[in-house]
């Protein structure tokens, strides 16, 4: 049995684990998951502090247990190598969301402009608020021509239940697609639909189906993405989804999912 004076001293422990933890926190949001929100702060404020803390804890129990110097060496190299593998473990991305698929009834129907004065008022407060840019002298003019002019309609939809459709990005995993169980929704939301033109009787007259809501970029900018603020087409003015046919791929997940 090792002497008091030849055992490791309980420093060490808080230290060497505290470290651990604040490197494999600090690097492996940056290296594996550099999209996160929380980045290398959970290095900083939570397996660095927790990885000393628990080495304190370790120290002390080791420095009382009946065992010799090596045993609490290899049990050092031991929590290390478990804390920063699995900080490194819980570091790895989640899936990211592609879109939903929803199984919903259309049961009401209406033009776009209907919805334009509680639009307009919200944007106006939005506008109000924002001090970092300045919209276009003309943002409300345009917006509202678009809107008015506009062909499609907006439908209040009753969702009965809808899937969420993921892309893994684990390194085991990569880019593989998958559909999550059928969740149940029974909420009436509302959506931008075009494909029957402004047509009411059309999309009234639908039975209960599968739908795959969008987001319709703006053409107006580099890469589809509009370069006026607020938005001035239809769905960005209106906040909308748009609802659209379910590509094959969802379709094949979904019944793989069952």
């Amino acid at each position: 049995m090792a002497t008091a004076s030849s055992r490791s001293p309980i420093g060490l422990w808080p230290l060497a684990l505290g470290a651990t933890g604040f490197v494999a926190g600090f690097v492996g949001p940056i290296i594996l998951n550099p999209d996160a929100n929380q980045g290398p702060l959970v290095g900083i404020f939570i397996t660095g502090p927790g990885g000393a803390l628990a080495g304190l804890v370790l120290g002390v129990a080791f420095r009382l247990l009946p065992v010799s110097n090596a045993q609490r060496s290899k049990a050092l190299v031991i929590a290390c190598l478990t804390l920063g593998l699995g900080t490194l473990f819980y570091c790895l991305p989640q899936p990211a969301v592609l879109g939903h698929v929803i199984d919903a009834q259309v049961e009401e129907c209406a033009r776009p402009s209907s919805a334009m004065p509680a639009a307009l008022v919200e944007w106006e407060a939005a506008v109000e608020r924002v001090t970092w840019t300045s919209p276009p002298a003309d943002w409300k003019e345009t917006a509202l021509r678009n809107v008015s002019r506009d062909t499609g309609v907006v439908l209040s939809v009753r969702v009965i239940r809808r899937s969420t459709i993921y892309q893994h990005r684990k390194p085991w995993d990569f880019r593989r697609r998958s559909a999550s169980a059928w969740m149940m929704v029974g909420d009436v939301e509302r959506y931008y639909a075009s494909d029957a033109g402004d047509d009411c009787s059309e999309y009234l007259a639908r039975d209960r189906a599968l739908y795959a809501p969008f987001f319709r970029r703006s053409r107006s900018g580099p890469n589809g993405r509009a370069r006026a603020w607020p938005p001035t087409d239809t769905t960005g003015f209106l906040r909308l989804l748009e609802l659209g046919p379910v590509p094959g791929e969802y379709q094949r997940l979904i019944e793989a999912r069952q």
